[in-house]
């Protein structure tokens, strides 16, 4: 029926075996009908493979809760599902942890402005035929890095407080989040207009075919990026898990 591999992070012994004692301790306060879900949910525990670092683990959470919980009349199931359906719950995939880490979030962002502009100016400039419709390399370098910066800053102060279960208390001031984006994009906007004044030679007009190249492998590096790493959007909050 159930069955995983074992593996997973080993409990220090001393707390295993105090966790067993515990939970043998807490097994013989438990009702006839308490006992028996208790049997049962072990019984599983063993045929789906889990460890005993992990049977231990999830009866020192039950046990507590069922005997304090029984003396009020719920049952074991009342309180944590049928054996099966609590087995499910156990053997899960974890949700994998998003990458939050600023450095990561601003290489992704990065990543999809230059491959947007790369490949969205690279193909305005392909079929009008003019090389015009394309920024310099320089231009699209540096506007990509900054917006990068600014898209994260609208997380930092806004959207990350979005996110079910944020701490709101610490949501800053409108007035201070306002004030900080204003000045950001008026940077964003300030260096795409200087970079583009820069002499060809320092800020040099790469062909169509190129731009768009370079924009799509931006967009394959960053879905790479993200798929690997895992990390988290700037520009969108999490929907709650149902």
């Amino acid at each position: 029926m159930y069955k995983r591999e074992q593996g997973g992070n080993k409990m220090e012994p001393e707390v295993l075996r105090s966790y067993v004692s515990e939970n043998r301790e807490l097994e013989t306060q438990l009702t006839k009908r308490n006992e028996q879900y208790i049997f049962d949910l072990k019984k599983s525990m063993v045929a789906a493979n889990l460890s005993e670092e992990e049977q231990a683990k999830t009866l020192h959470e039950m046990l507590p809760v069922l005997v304090r919980e029984q003396k009020t009349g719920k049952t074991a199931r009342q309180l944590f599902g049928t054996v099966s359906e609590k087995m499910d719950r156990l053997l899960e995939e974890p949700p994998v942890e998003e990458t939050k880490s600023p450095w990561w979030m601003w290489l992704d962002n990065t990543l999809l402005i230059f491959g947007l502009f790369g490949v969205v100016t690279g193909l305005m400039s392909l079929l009008t035929k003019s090389e015009s419709q394309t920024f310099g390399f320089v231009t699209l370098l540096v506007t990509s890095a900054v917006g990068g910066w600014v898209f994260y800053l609208s997380y930092k102060y806004i959207y990350q407080y979005e996110q079910p279960g944020a701490d709101r208390s610490q949501r800053p001031k409108m007035w201070k989040t306002i004030l900080i984006l204003m000045a950001a994009f008026f940077v964003w906007f300030a260096l795409l207009s200087v970079t583009q004044l820069l002499p060809a030679p320092y800020n040099f007009t790469l062909p169509s075919i190129v731009t768009i190249a370079l924009g799509a492998v931006a967009l394959a590096g960053r879905f790479y990026l993200k798929k690997k790493f895992n990390i988290a959007s700037s520009m969108a909050t999490q929907r709650p898990k149902k």
